[in-house]
């Protein structure tokens, strides 16, 4: 008997909304605002933020990128560190070396462009987890040898030369000096690319000692990737840097530290931040889509105090008319936020394509079930003040009601 009274008060809920399609389609339009709302701007934020946590933990919670302000006269010194950071075997796995400077380049296809060249040892190759695409990356043997070559990054060689071309073997003249280029990579955006980026969209990477004694003059900025033992061992790493560089005349403005755990950490933080401060927005929106709800259902009681008066008449309970603006509340409020969660996601997949490059679409189930939790909330709360008004109503008052 309760399941067939609680079937046909949900029947007559339907009905009811049914018979008031552009009234129930307004209310429900509002908590689909609000829900998607949510889900869209949370989605958004953990995408970029889990894309952004990917990179720096690639890059190494573990690692400290240290940025040398370029000073004449001070290059025995950056070997110095070099080695003195190789002794550190108990804090520091690996060291490598990059300096960068902006020059113009000519190819052998004519092209003349302003690019980055960057001055980096073999094992940069390995650091950055560059991909090889067609030839070889640069060798110690090219470092022994002096060799002027090159190595080309995948997506920007047709910057330089003529589209689909091979381009192992072509010549590339930086400030006079030609060099032949002997590879070709794929770059992954690191978190120095992340942090700093570069003043140029072509970057050419060439060894590290022919560099310094061609351009050493015009370099700009010098950089050490360095690989710690453990993330734990950052701060103590930075600090004997930090501590050699004063003994060497260093100012302390001379030097930039990124420590990989702090901008993960940081990200992190941000992220539950952000998707809190733009839940929190999101469901103020769907609190007052609530308002509405609640002024639709007072407008039904007010518009069927007569059926509700004949109903009581005839013997339905107090908590049976209650229980059947509620339900119309709740529908209203459940559909809205399942159509709201559906529209959040279709945007979040819609819109990150098209702002990310291989990046694939993150949003939690967390907030998913929060949007539809809320909304549900909403719509009881809603309806509550409007069932029970017309739960109370007296019926020889209402059966009078015009």
């Amino acid at each position: 008997m309760q399941f067939i009274r609680v079937y046909e008060i949900l029947k007559m809920a339907i009905k009811s909304l049914y018979e008031n399609k552009v009234r129930t389609f307004l209310s429900v339009l509002g908590v689909v605002i609000g829900t998607s709302s949510i889900v869209a701007a949370v989605g958004l934020v953990q995408t970029v933020s889990s894309s952004f946590t990917k990179q720096v933990k690639e890059s190494g919670a573990d690692s400290l990128i240290l940025f040398l302000s370029y000073q004449p006269g001070y290059q025995t010194d950056y070997y110095e560190l070099l080695k003195y950071l190789m002794k550190q075997k108990d804090l520091v796995l690996t060291v490598t070396p990059k300096k960068s400077l902006s020059l113009e380049v000519l190819s052998s296809d004519n092209n003349k462009k302003k690019c980055e060249i960057l001055l980096v040892r073999p094992n940069y190759y390995i650091t950055e987890n560059l991909q090889l695409v067609d030839g070889r990356f640069l060798s110690y043997l090219d470092e022994d040898r002096n060799t002027k070559v090159a190595v080309v990054f995948d997506d920007q060689k047709d910057k330089l030369f003529e589209k689909g071309q091979q381009v192992l073997g072509k010549k590339l003249w930086i400030k006079g000096y030609e060099f032949e280029v002997v590879g070709v990579v794929k770059k992954k955006e690191r978190l120095a690319d992340i942090s700093i980026g570069s003043a140029s969209d072509i970057s050419i990477l060439v060894p590290f000692n022919v560099g310094e004694s061609l351009f050493g003059s015009d370099v700009s900025s010098q950089q050490f990737f360095i690989k710690c033992v453990s993330s734990e061992k950052n701060k103590e790493v930075q600090k004997i840097i930090e501590e050699f560089l004063t003994q060497k005349g260093f100012e302390k403005e001379d030097n930039t530290f990124l420590d990989g755990r702090e901008i993960l950490q940081g990200v992190i933080s941000a992220s539950y931040l952000l998707s809190a401060l733009l839940g929190g927005v999101a469901t103020v929106s769907l609190i007052v889509s609530g308002i509405g709800i609640t002024n639709i259902i007072l407008v039904s009681v007010t518009e069927r105090t007569k059926e509700i008066g004949i109903r009581k008449a005839v013997g339905a309970k107090i908590r049976d008319i209650r229980f059947q603006f509620l339900v119309e509340s709740s529908i209203i409020s459940i559909a809205g936020g399942i159509m709201g969660i559906v529209l959040g996601i279709v945007v979040v997949y819609a819109v990150i394509p098209n702002l990310m490059n291989n990046v694939q679409p993150t949003i939690s189930t967390f907030w998913i079930l929060f949007a539809l939790g809320v909304s549900g909330v909403v719509g009881v709360f809603s309806g509550w003040a409007p069932a029970e008004r017309a739960a109370r109503l007296e019926p020889s008052i209402a059966l009078r009601y015009e």
